[in-house]
């Protein structure tokens, strides 16, 4: 018969006045299963489903103080307005850990998971002589990716096959914090929304990729934004928003979706690429197929770039066209985009080479044109 593991005593309580870590005690086991049975938790984390209340109090009274005991692994319970309401674990004996955390869903958007990672990594760092505590999670979960960003960690790499879940092997992505690492975003994580009379320019949403696809897939897509697979399915939709949170969250570009303000309907997206304080950024959109012809670009596209400029401080913005296509042209013009380039054979559509055509717009030149 198993020796009972009591509570250790032993188990550091970490507060930051409003946030509490603690050991785990019999009156979490409710609320575990009910976070265990959340649908983000199902998706996003390998826990056991179903997940029943004998494999919580499995969990909370016997592995997590065993591993207190043996040293394997730091498991909390994250206690906020007087109950439990997630986890923090921090795995590893020497000086290279993992962390994971997780959430009870009626606690998310107070920004409690900041505030429990936080208690634990310092505690990692001061008190038990980690130096590098690493973060992995499946590629997508945004929620887990707003977490790392906000305590500082360096977002490392999208790994393709990063990460098992649920038997399947999922893309990760992957994050480090060292012990001097500064504990705040080290990256410009641009998520402003802005109006004009009829579009909201937002940033993307899971629920865009359906739209997304038929966006790609469009044969005037195509001819420009080649090397798309063919048939392009809603996963691949689905990755390219993916790419578009990561790169975002790493500060290098910044997408909008332009949607309608009634319906928030998604027809079409306008990015900001490359970003870098010298050379600025690189704009670039497309269309859904039912949006064109109603100047959702010509209303939308001037917008972004005087967003850019006026509200997000950029200095200078280029623009790149294949020679043939005359509405990115058009629109880079009416915007105030200036030519400045032709390489030659340097774009294709279609399959055929063809020459491409640069723009830019300095940001005194924006305003010149304004007074």
């Amino acid at each position: 018969m198993k020796a009972e593991v009591p509570i250790p005593e032993n188990v550091p309580i970490l507060s930051d006045g409003g946030v509490t870590l603690r050991a785990h005690e019999p009156r979490d086991l409710d609320r575990m299963v009910e976070l265990a049975a959340d649908q983000a938790m199902m998706r996003w984390t390998p826990i056991p489903a179903p997940y029943s209340r004998a494999a919580a109090e499995r969990f909370a009274l016997d592995y997590a103080p065993r591993s207190w005991v043996d040293g394997s692994r730091m498991v909390w319970a994250v206690e906020f307005d007087g109950r439990f309401v997630g986890t923090v674990d921090i795995a590893g004996e020497g000086p290279l850990t993992q962390l994971s955390y997780d959430l009870h869903p009626d606690a998310r958007g107070w920004g409690v998971m900041k505030r429990a990672v936080l208690l634990a990594v310092d505690h990692a760092f001061a008190e038990a002589g980690k130096e590098v505590v690493r973060w992995t999670t499946v590629a997508g979960n945004i929620d887990a990716l707003r977490v790392a960003h906000a305590c500082g960690f360096r977002l490392d790499a999208a790994v393709p096959d990063g990460i098992e879940v649920r038997g399947h092997i999922r893309d990760a992505w992957v994050g480090s914090l060292r012990a001097d690492d500064p504990r705040e975003p080290r990256t410009t994580w641009r998520t402003d929304v802005f109006e004009t009379e009829r579009f909201r320019l937002r940033p993307l949403a899971e629920s865009d990729d359906p739209r997304i696809r038929e966006t790609l897939d469009d044969p005037i897509s195509r001819k420009y934004l080649f090397a798309r697979p063919d048939p392009l399915e809603l996963e691949h939709a689905a990755a390219e928003r993916i790419r578009k949170w990561w790169t975002a969250a790493q500060g290098l570009t910044c997408t909008w979706a332009v949607a309608d303000r009634e319906t928030d309907e998604y027809l079409g997206d306008i990015s900001l690429l490359g970003i870098d304080e010298v050379t600025g950024a690189e704009a670039g959109f497309y269309t859904h197929p039912e949006a064109r012809g109603r100047g959702v670009l010509g209303e939308a596209f001037p917008a972004s770039v005087q967003y850019a400029f006026e509200k997000l401080g950029f200095r200078r913005l280029t623009l790149f066209a294949a020679d043939s296509n005359t509405g990115s042209k058009k629109l880079a013009r009416a915007a105030g985009f200036r030519e400045v380039s032709r390489q030659k054979l340097a774009a294709r559509s279609d399959g055929l080479y063809e020459d491409l055509i640069g723009f830019e717009l300095f940001v005194d030149d924006y305003y010149a044109t304004r007074s």
